[in-house]
C-alpha cells in the first residue's frame, strides 16, 4: 500500500486513533480497492459483513426513492464507515475514480488481536460512536419545514470542536451564542438551583442542544459538560436564526387560531406557556396552561394528530414553545398577539 493512502487512511475512524503498529495489523487484512466511474459499491438491502471507508474520490449515497446525496472523500461524514448497517440502507455509487477500503466488521472488532493498551481500546470504542451526525439531524422532524438550499447551506456553516473529558461546552446563565450537535463521545446536562444540581440528561452521538438559549433570547438554562473526549459540531447564532429557526416558526393571528379551533378539523389547541401567576393574571381565550419548563415533559400527553398555537405575552417564550413541538413531530405555529378575556 502507497504511503499518500496509509495517510488518508489515518485519518479515518477509528482509524485515527491506533498507534502505526495497530493500523498495519488492521490493514493485512483489510483490502484496499480502486473502483472506476458509475460502479455499484453496495446496494441497497443487501446484507453484508463487511465495513466500507471513502479514501479517496466521491460517491452517491441513494435511498429507497433513489434521491442521491454526492458524498467527497476529506469531508467530515466521511471519515466515518459509509452507510455502517446490514442489511444496507443506501446504494452507494463511485462517482469518479476512487479507493474505497473494505474490512470484514470481526477483523476490525477484534482490532487484529493487536490492541493491548486500555486507553487505545477505549478511544477505539469511544470514536465507534462517531455515527453520520448529518444523517441524524436531518432525520428530526424540524427538516420537513426547510427548504432544501437552506439545508445544503446549513452543513457548511457547522464548525468542528474538540473537547476533553469534563470540559463545559455551555454554562447555565449565560446568554447563548451556537447550536450544538455531538458527534463523537457524550456529555451530561444539568440544571442548578441554588446549592442542588440535577442532571437531566446524558447526550449520544447525534443529539442536539443549545437551542432554547437562541430561540428564546434569554440566558442558557442549563449546563452541559463532556462525559468523555469527543467532537461537536457547532452552529452560531445568526446562521441559526436565519437558515434553520426562521423556516420552522409560523405565526397566526388570533383571529386565525380562533376560527382554526371552530373548524376543528384538525382539532387546534392553544397552549399558554407562561407561568401559572401569570395565567391567573391576563388569561388568553380558549388557552390550556402548560409552562414552558414542564413542555418537554408532556409532549406524551398531547395528541400526535393535533394543532397546536403556543402564546405566552407576545415575548419568545411561545417561539420556543412552537419550536419544541415542531422538533418532536407536531404541528404548532406562535400567536402573534394576546387577547383578554
Amino acid at each position: 500500500m502507497e504511503s499518500e493512502d496509509r495517510e488518508l487512511i489515518k485519518a479515518l475512524i477509528p482509524f485515527n486513533v491506533m498507534s502505526d503498529a495497530d493500523l498495519d495489523e488492521i490493514l493485512k487484512s483489510a483490502k484496499l480497492t480502486p473502483v472506476s466511474q458509475g460502479k455499484l459499491i453496495f446496494k441497497r438491502t443487501d446484507e453484508d459483513s463487511k465495513m466500507y471507508w471513502l479514501v479517496s474520490g466521491s460517491i452517491d449515497l441513494l435511498d429507497e426513492k433513489f434521491e442521491a446525496k454526492n458524498r467527497k472523500s476529506g469531508e467530515d461524514v466521511t471519515r466515518n464507515a459509509i452507510d455502517n448497517n446490514s442489511p444496507h440502507r443506501l446504494t452507494a455509487v463511485s462517482t469518479e475514480e476512487s479507493k474505497i477500503l473494505i474490512l470484514e466488521r470481526g477483523d476490525l472488532g477484534g482490532l487484529g488481536g493487536a490492541v493491548t493498551d486500555a486507553r487505545t481500546v477505549s478511544a477505539v470504542e469511544e470514536a465507534g460512536e462517531g455515527i453520520d451526525w448529518m444523517s441524524t439531524l436531518l432525520s428530526s422532524p424540524l427538516f420537513e419545514f426547510i427548504p432544501p438550499a437552506n439545508i445544503q447551506t446549513l452543513f457548511t456553516k457547522f464548525e468542528e470542536m474538540q473537547y476533553n473529558m469534563g470540559d463545559l461546552v455551555i454554562t447555565q446563565g449565560e446568554q447563548g451564542d451556537f447550536f450544538y450537535v455531538i458527534q463523537s463521545g457524550r456529555a451530561k446536562v444539568e440544571r442548578s438551583s441554588g446549592e442542588k444540581t440535577v442532571v437531566l440528561a446524558e447526550l449520544q452521538p447525534g443529539d442536539n442542544f443549545g437551542q432554547d438559549a437562541l430561540v428564546s433570547d434569554v440566558p442558557r438554562n442549563a449546563t452541559v459538560t463532556m462525559l468523555t473526549a469527543g467532537v461537536i459540531m457547532r452552529l452560531s447564532a445568526e446562521d441559526f436564526e436565519s437558515l434553520l429557526m426562521s423556516s420552522v416558526i409560523e405565526t397566526v393571528s388570533m383571529d386565525e387560531a380562533q376560527e382554526m379551533v371552530e373548524q376543528g378539523d384538525p382539532k387546534t389547541y392553544i397552549i399558554d406557556v407562561r407561568n401559572p401567576k401569570e395565567v391567573e393574571e391576563k388569561k388568553i381565550l380558549g388557552s390550556l396552561n402548560i409552562p414552558l419548563l414542564l413542555l418537554r415533559k408532556n409532549l406524551s400527553k398531547l395528541k400526535p394528530e393535533g394543532v397546536y398555537v403556543t402564546a405566552c405575552d407576545g415575548g419568545k417564550r411561545a417561539e420556543l414553545g412552537a419550536y419544541i413541538l415542531n422538533e418532536n413531530g407536531f404541528s404548532a405555529y406562535v400567536l402573534n398577539q394576546v387577547s383578554e378575556s
